[in-house]
């Protein structure tokens, strides 16, 4: 059973009362809370919308959702916690030895908080508390370093459960795939189809979609193209999570509250231009759930990818 928005806005708020989280604070972001709760963005940035409405949350631009400094401010003080001894501080303050492995790494992490526009060599010598001349000694460029990055984020799709119908795998992997996108907003903008990179981790995605489809019983062309139908389908669907959750870092406010402060004018637009099919949706209490739209696509893409080549 997944948490709701409300039983994790509720151990935000203990946090915040009890002092664990202070004025000026950042709270988890909406994608952080998917990721670590296993929830839809939906859900995710509900609790931030719980939390603001009772006054203990403000949004910052550009910063993300803060804990307020009490019900009134809207100012909320920014500040960094020390460490606690000289200890704490040294460990903290030492260097890591560098291969390519850590700095992919590092660039995936400030990817995944911030969006792959964040990353540079700079941000990621900072990260790693060195220079970033250090940095060229193992990774030749941004570019180099993205594509690192994307090989390391393909590295963690895997087939799935296996099962012995080729549907059934497909279904499974695909679920992996999407898995592996949620886990990384950025990764679906990196990818091309008509320009592919030619990185272990993706050729062995393709191959592996190949052979599945081949069990139709279908030659390689037809079992290529059925895999591009299938992953660019997929692909264009998580395009649309990094910028998301860019535009709400950036304003503090959810797609669903977006939805709610301009439903109005929706509403007098579909009416005046006799829209009836977005007028049954609107006010119906319909919520567009990616993960939701992933599992209907994905399904009929198969119905009718096999459909076709059983014809």
């Amino acid at each position: 059973m997944s948490t709701s928005s409300s039983t994790i806005a509720a151990e935000l708020r203990a946090q915040i009362t009890s002092g664990v989280l202070l004025p000026g604070d950042l709270l988890p972001s909406a994608r952080e809370i998917m990721r670590t709760r296993h929830v839809a963005i939906a859900t995710a940035s509900r609790v931030h919308a719980l939390l603001r409405a009772e006054g203990l949350a403000l949004p910052v631009p550009g910063v993300g959702t803060v804990v307020a400094e009490d019900r009134n401010s809207d100012s909320p003080r920014l500040r960094t916690r020390q460490p606690k001894n000289r200890q704490t501080q040294s460990a903290t303050q030492g260097t890591v030895r560098l291969n390519a492995e850590w700095i992919t790494a590092a660039g995936v992490a400030i990817a995944d908080a911030e969006g792959v526009e964040m990353v540079s060599m700079r941000r990621v010598a900072h990260l790693l508390r060195t220079q970033p001349t250090s940095l060229y000694r193992h990774v030749t460029s941004k570019e180099d370093l993205v594509a690192r990055m994307v090989e390391h984020a393909l590295r963690k799709w895997s087939p799935g459960v296996e099962a012995s119908d080729w549907r059934d795998r497909l279904i499974a992997g695909h679920r992996e795939l999407w898995r592996v996108f949620r886990r990384h907003p950025w990764l679906a903008q990196q990818l091309s189809v008509t320009r592919p990179q030619l990185l272990p981790a993706a050729l062995a995605f393709a191959e592996w979609a190949i052979q599945t489809f081949k069990h139709a019983g279908v030659s390689t062309e037809e079992a290529f193209e059925a895999h591009l139908l299938l992953f660019t389908q997929i692909r264009g669907m998580a395009i649309l999570l990094e910028p998301e959750a860019e535009a709400e870092a950036a304003s503090g406010v959810d797609a669903d509250t977006w939805v709610e402060e301009h439903m109005s004018t929706l509403r007098d637009l579909t009416h005046r231009d006799h829209h009836a099919g977005l007028q049954a949706l609107v006010g119906s209490g319909y919520e567009l759930d990616l993960d939701q739209l992933f599992e209907r696509g994905l399904g009929l893409l198969l119905d009718g990818i096999t459909s076709r080549l059983h014809s």
